[in-house]
């Protein structure tokens, strides 16, 4: 983006540019952090007499796995209710008609 370019933008269109570079500086940290476990994990592996290391995130979770983790787990909550509640529905509409 040149000069000219800049101070003819809108300050929403700097912002979202600026949230990308850092999106792409937090993703090469993270993609940096996942080689070094597994250069790690590819390290004492040999060394793991009791097989309990069977993939590279059984020696650290990192925060961002966490997240997506409870991400997940909190739509599969969500899910379980949804499908509860139609269950029940029909499970009604079922006792209803007999």
């Amino acid at each position: 983006m040149s000069l000219s370019e800049y101070y003819q933008s809108e300050m929403h269109t700097i912002l979202e540019i600026i949230d990308s570079f850092y999106e792409l500086q937090n993703n090469k940290e993270q993609q940096e952090w996942e080689r070094t476990r597994f250069v790690a994990f590819m390290s004492l592996k040999p060394h793991d007499n009791k097989r309990q290391l069977k993939k590279p995130s059984d020696l650290i979770k990192f925060e961002w796995e966490k997240k997506i983790i409870d991400k997940q787990k909190l739509d599969l909550k969500q899910k379980i209710l949804l499908s509860n509640q139609r269950g029940l529905e029909l499970y009604k509409r079922l006792k209803k008609q007999f």
